[in-house]
This record gives C-alpha cells, structure tokens and sequence, in this order.
C-alpha cells in the first residue's frame, strides 16, 4: 500500500454550503421541509447511478430533481421540477478542513504518494492553488478531465497508473468512493464527517486523522 487516493469535496475540503445542503434549501423554498440527512442519503444514491458527466455542467453530470422526488415520495407537478433543475446547485465558497493539512504532512511525511480523484468541474485546480494544497499531491484526476465519474472504477484505474501502486481511497460518500474504489480493487475508508452512515460499520472514521491511523493499522496488519 503505496498511495493514498483520497477526494476533495467534503473530504479535504468544505464547501458552504455544502451541495446536499443546497439541494434541502432549494426544496424548503417550495414547502418541503425535508431531513437533512435524508436528503443526504437520496443525493448520494442518485449520484451513485451516475458515471458520466454532462458536457454542460463540466465534470459534473445534471443534477434532475424529478429522481430526488421519486426517491423521497414526492410528486410535483413538471413546472415546478423544470423550475427547480434550472437552479445552480454549486456553492462557489470554500475552505479547508482543520484536519485536511495536518493529514496531508503526515501522510508524505510517512512516504506515501497522495493521488486526488474527485468528481469535478475545471474549479478543482483554482481550488487546490486557492488552498495551497496542490503541492501535496503526485498527481489529480478530475472527471472533467477523463469525462468519466466516480463510482465508475476506470476513474480509480487511472489514478491507479498514475501513482504506478494500488492503495486505499478515502472519501465521503458511500456510493460514490467506496463502492467505485472496491469495484477497482481497491480498499477503501468512508469518511462520515456528519453521522450520516450509522448502518456502516467497518472502515468507517469521522475525521482524517482517525483514516490515516487505519491506513497505518492497515499497514501493520499486512
């Protein structure tokens, strides 16, 4: 285990409001006052359906609220869903997690080699200049790039020859990091920042500190 593979959004760095947070807003505006967390988890199982991006959001695939409403029993009339596509989801401000440096130091500084590979628009390498972070990595994989998407594994087989090593992925959501970095082969932590994922039991930490002490375990244990 030569590299650690690890994601942007909600993972190293924090987006405010952060994407699911805007989708609750958005559907609060209309009168639907819905549970933040299960708004999170019908996010994240559409995007988990997901692997190519569309060609005019960048990296990113459209966002279509007529599969959130279908997911959370919810059935509009199609001028307020075509209202609510038209929204710009994205949140243009952005900082790092306390933890995110801390993390990344330690890590090069045990030898690892650090790969990125995030689901992103062209924003991802402002984003890590504006950040100072950019330094830390070996290399950057970007569905805007490779016109592919997380949790389809050949966006994880190509971070895999660019570090020229397997290793262990860590990102936020389930449906997106773990189950696409396992179905390339790879290990894989879920970083559960907000308690979101109470039904995952194993390979499950709260901050990056707590998943680079398993990686190290990991290392161990091998």
């Amino acid at each position: 285990m030569k590299t650690i593979f690890v994601d942007l959004g909600e993972t190293l760095v924090h987006f405010k409001p952060r994407y699911h947070e805007n989708i609750a807003y958005a559907l609060k505006e209309i009168g639907y006052n819905v549970d933040e967390r299960r708004v999170f988890k019908a996010v994240a199982k559409i995007l988990g359906k997901h692997h190519y991006p569309s060609q005019e959001y960048g990296g990113l695939s459209a966002f279509d609220f007529r599969e959130l409403f279908y997911e959370l029993n919810i059935y509009p009339d199609e001028q307020l869903i075509t209202r609510l596509n038209s929204k710009n989801l994205l949140s243009g401000e952005y900082e790092l997690y306390d933890d995110s440096i801390t993390f990344l130091e330690e890590a090069k500084g045990l030898g690892f080699k650090l790969v990125l590979v995030s689901n992103a628009t062209r924003s991802i390498y402002k984003i890590v200049e504006d950040l100072g972070i950019k330094k830390y990595f070996d290399g950057i994989v970007a569905s805007c790039d490779l016109n592919i998407m997380k949790p389809h594994p050949k966006i994880f087989s190509y971070a895999m020859e660019i570090a020229k090593s397997d290793g262990i992925h860590i990102g936020d959501i389930y449906e997106i990091d773990v189950i696409g970095a396992k179905r390339a082969g790879l290990e894989a932590i879920l970083l559960d920042r907000l308690g979101f994922y109470p039904e995952i039991r194993e390979n499950k930490v709260s901050n990056l500190l707590e998943a680079l002490e398993l990686v190290k375990e990991k290392l161990r244990n091998s």
